[in-house]
């Protein structure tokens, strides 16, 4: 049955990557923030740092959250990711984000996951799950706060979900922790691997001149060399040196959506001064899947495109 399903998942992103090609830009990814609040407050956090600015209401509910999963799904959405705010926070009378994951599984979606400090138990009915991992534990939790990083090494421990992946935000605070933090992924067998970012500001004091992210770079290409586990493919990880990357970015593969029922395509940054410095892998990969980059195709889908369950 699983390899049924698979073998329809693959039809589909084909007829959409074709269909792409002839003009028909449809989404495939839809992210969505279903909420703001968060029990930390990390220092790179630009919504941490504008709760006053940010729309109400903090959180969508879960009727329109349904509607919204259902009008991406028919717009040719398949793979579904909650990010917030701190999504294992969210609530919706009895709700919560195990009702949202197995709401998205019944429309249809190949593929659903989350993003999580882990500070919180891991939602095992989740197809992939997105730990942040910024450091050693000094360095985490110098980051994230202190007993954060002691905490998500014990809801890791207690899991037993078979995709969990880490997300590290290089930033002044870590960024000459890299090697150290990939090499913990790497001897950590709950953690399949790890995705590198920089740090799209505000906050910009922290962010990384262009001269420092190259050395990160080299680094991060040496280190796949020596068969670490960096999930960035090597395309992707050069064009993190391209800063500006609105004229490049396929927006349009990503619907994305705040708690407000607000939609953008790509991300609400698009058009902004902090476009100009986007520290964000995704974008990259998204563009070379969409040029027809094999090693892109094959390790994206590999880890992020098939359900796993």
């Amino acid at each position: 049955m699983s390899d049924l399903i698979s073998v329809g998942q693959m039809g589909y992103y084909a007829k959409w990557f074709f269909k792409s090609k002839v003009g028909m830009k449809r989404p495939l990814v839809n992210t969505m923030i279903i909420n703001f609040n968060c029990n930390l407050h990390c220092k790179h956090c630009s919504i941490s740092g504008n709760v006053d600015k940010l729309p109400n209401p903090f959180q969508i509910d879960f009727e329109n959250a349904k509607r919204e999963m259902r009008e991406q799904y028919t717009k040719g959405a398949r793979i579904l990711f909650f990010e917030g705010g701190e999504p294992t926070l969210w609530k919706d009378g009895e709700k919560d984000l195990r009702d949202l994951i197995q709401a998205g599984k019944d429309l249809g979606y190949f593929v659903i996951g989350y993003t999580t400090n882990g500070t919180n138990p891991i939602v095992e009915n989740s197809d992939v799950v997105s730990v942040s991992l910024d450091g050693p534990k000094e360095i985490h939790d110098q980051i994230r706060g202190e007993g954060t990083y002691e905490k998500l090494m014990e809801n890791l421990a207690k899991t037993t979900h078979p995709n969990i992946f880490a997300n590290m935000t290089i930033m002044r605070h870590n960024v000459d922790s890299v090697r150290e933090t990939v090499e913990l992924v790497a001897k950590n067998d709950r953690i399949r691997g790890i995705m590198l970012n920089f740090i799209t500001p505000p906050p910009s004091d922290i962010a990384l001149t262009l001269e420092e992210k190259k050395r990160v770079v080299e680094l991060a290409l040496q280190m796949k060399k020596e068969g670490f586990p960096i999930l960035n493919t090597t395309k992707a990880l050069r064009d993190m040196l391209i800063e500006d990357f609105g004229g490049l970015c396929q927006d349009w593969v990503s619907a994305f959506v705040l708690p407000d029922c607000s939609h953008y395509g790509g991300c609400p940054l698009k058009g902004t001064e902090s476009c100009k410095k986007c520290g964000f892998d995704a974008v990259r990969e998204y563009r070379l899947i969409v040029k027809g980059s094999p090693s892109a195709i094959t390790q994206m889908s590999r880890r992020f495109a098939y359900s796993k369950k």
